[in-house]
């Protein structure tokens, strides 16, 4: 009997009872409009199994109705604003008249292990002050002191504030990266974002939330 009941509660510690809180899987991603100030998002998810690697990417995803239509469908206007997005003026791109550029999402960023979960993550930021250095589309991303790398230990509170243009810094999957978290696979962990400042977006604007499986370490 002692046995069954020790089985019964390392299921219920690992959550495989199917009792326990539901997490989300990765990978996923939800709307969240983080353009106005004390806008929060958290949940609770499993690290993914990815024969790639355990690094875990958290990411703005910022889109346009204008995506839906035929590229020939498009005006002018939403071509331009599509790849201001994305690339800033890098490609030569213009922002459309009356939006207002230089604009950040200031967000207040708490990874929490739960469970059996480490807490000595490794953890890799962005510094998007860079993205005007090296060539092509993504070249920035490459260059020396784009990506910050920091080992939190075990006791240290897992949580950092991160500037993320509205304008540029998108990376090679089309989101503009918050995080890269190397987690241990099918542990689970709690997100929390939170939005600092307001942004103005132009009409038609949508923000998403995503964590996904990563295949490169960085």
């Amino acid at each position: 009997m002692r046995v069954i009941n020790l089985i019964f509660t390392l299921l219920i510690a690992l959550g495989l009872n199917g009792c326990t809180n539901e997490y989300m899987k990765v990978p996923f991603s939800v709307e969240v409009d983080f353009s106005k100030k004390g806008t929060v998002y958290e949940t609770d998810f499993k690290a993914p199994w990815n024969i790639w690697g355990s690094v875990v990417a958290f990411s703005l995803v910022i889109t346009h109705v204008a995506q839906d239509k035929r590229y020939f469908s498009r005006t002018k206007e939403e071509e331009s604003l599509l790849r201001y997005i994305r690339f800033g003026n890098r490609l030569g791109t213009k922002l459309p008249e009356g939006l207002k550029d230089n604009q950040y999402f200031k967000l207040k960023v708490t990874l929490t292990p739960l469970g059996w979960a480490s807490n000595e993550i490794r953890v890799h930021t962005i510094d998007y002050s860079k993205t005007n250095r090296g060539e092509g589309q993504f070249g920035w991303m490459y260059e020396d002191g784009t990506w910050t790398r920091k080992m939190y230990q075990k006791d240290e509170k897992i949580e950092f504030i991160i500037d993320i243009p509205l304008y540029d810094g998108v990376g090679g999957r089309g989101g503009k990266y918050i995080m890269l978290a190397d987690l241990q696979r099918l542990r689970n962990y709690h997100i929390r974002v939170e939005s600092l400042e307001d942004v103005e977006l132009p009409e038609g604007l949508k923000i998403r939330f995503a964590i996904e499986r990563h295949s490169r370490k960085h």
